[in-house]
This record gives structure tokens, C-alpha cells and sequence, in this order.
């Protein structure tokens, strides 16, 4: 006997006879064996889900990541690069959305942040109960082959009401004709249900920022 069989009459062959018990998937969709066979995706299988990706290029007062913290995810990290203020040795802050992309400014920020150049001078700085969170010392704008920032930032938390959220950075950069490194931590005296984040300069606009947001799968 000769010919083919539509794939749409084939029949699902059950485990107990060698089979799958499955249908045809989607693509991205793998097999998990979990006791019983079932489809999943990679997402299911991964350490950590991008939420968004930013790449600003013209000038903007703040960067918004919006409405991403949620009970999906407990903890989130953050890669950030290619950084330029428009403004010439100027600082970047940080500091929570709640609600519907509001900034959290009531002085509950406590951080601490330990700086050193690349001459091994501390240029250490701290901030207790502020409005907001420092990451860097100024940020170069005038020279393009190393004034730009970058930063990575781990959140534990933010969603959570039972527990306030705290954060971890290190971050590199040229300050003048320095090449400082920063590495520091922070909570906040708020365990409100925070939804997202938001950086900026202490003065003048983000002249350029490329970041990515990712959920830590537990």
C-alpha cells in the first residue's frame, strides 16, 4: 500500500504505547517531563525573562522602565550601557514608580556607595532618608571615546509589601580625566508595592541609554 496520510487525521499516540500523548506545538514550545508529558515554553526553562529593552538616542528628561515590577517575579536585574548626558559631569539618580508611573520621592532612600578612580582615590558618597538614589559622580559628555556610563542594578523586591526593597549596582564611567568605578547598595524605608523604575541626570537631559530589564525567575 502506497500514498500519505493527512497530518490532520494522524492520531495522538498515548504514552503507554511509546508515544507522546501530545499534538504538534508552537514554535519556541519544547517537552517537560514532569511526572506527566507536557508542553512548555522556553520561558518556563529559563533563569530570566526579558521585560524590555531601551535604546534612547535623542534627549529625555527621564528613562521609564513602566509597570514591570509585579508578583510574576520576586527580583530583577538590569544591564545598562552606552550612557551620555547632555550635560557635562552630571550624575545619574535613580529612584521607584509607583502606582500608575508615578516617582516615589519621599525621603526613604538610604544607600551607600563605595567610589575609586583609576589612581585608587576614594570618592566615596552616601545618602540617608533622601528622595531619591545615587548611582555615579559626574558622567563625561566631551569625549567620545570614553565619557560614556555604564551600569549593572540588581532590585530584590520591589513588589513586595512585606519586605522594603533593596538594590545592588556597580557601575563604570569617566569623570573628567578620571576612570572611576562605583559599587553600592540600598533599601528604602517604604514597603510599598512599587511598579517600576526610573533614572535621570541631576541636571539637563539623558542624551543617550541603552538598557535592558529582565525578570529572575525563582
Amino acid at each position: 500500500i502506497t500514498g500519505t496520510i493527512a497530518t490532520a487525521n494522524l492520531p495522538t499516540i498515548p504514552v503507554s504505547k511509546g508515544g507522546t500523548g501530545l499534538t504538534s506545538g508552537t514554535t519556541g514550545q519544547f517537552l517537560k517531563f514532569t511526572g506527566s508529558t507536557t508542553i512548555a515554553s522556553a520561558e518556563d526553562n529559563a533563569a530570566h525573562v526579558k521585560l524590555e529593552h531601551k535604546n534612547v538616542t535623542s534627549a529625555a528628561s527621564t528613562i521609564n522602565f513602566e509597570q514591570k515590577f509585579s508578583a510574576t517575579y520576586k527580583n530583577y536585574f538590569l544591564l545598562c550601557s552606552h550612557i551620555t548626558p547632555s550635560t557635562d559631569n552630571t550624575s545619574i539618580y535613580m529612584r521607584f514608580l509607583t502606582g500608575t508611573n508615578t516617582p516615589f520621592t519621599t525621603s526613604s532612600y538610604n544607600y551607600s556607595c563605595t567610589d575609586y578612580n583609576h589612581t585608587d582615590t576614594n570618592n566615596s558618597f552616601f545618602g540617608a532618608n533622601v528622595a531619591q538614589a545615587r548611582l555615579t559622580r559626574g558622567i563625561d559628555n566631551d569625549n567620545t571615546d570614553v565619557g560614556r556610563g555604564s551600569f549593572i542594578l540588581n532590585i530584590m523586591t520591589p513588589n513586595d509589601t512585606t519586605h522594603p526593597p533593596e538594590y545592588l549596582w556597580h557601575a563604570s564611567y569617566r569623570n573628567v580625566t578620571q576612570r572611576p568605578m562605583a559599587v553600592g547598595s540600598g533599601t528604602l524605608n517604604s514597603k510599598s508595592a512599587f511598579t517600576g523604575i526610573q533614572f535621570y541626570m541631576d541636571s539637563g537631559n539623558v542624551a543617550e541609554f541603552t538598557g535592558t530589564l529582565y525578570g529572575i525567575v525563582e
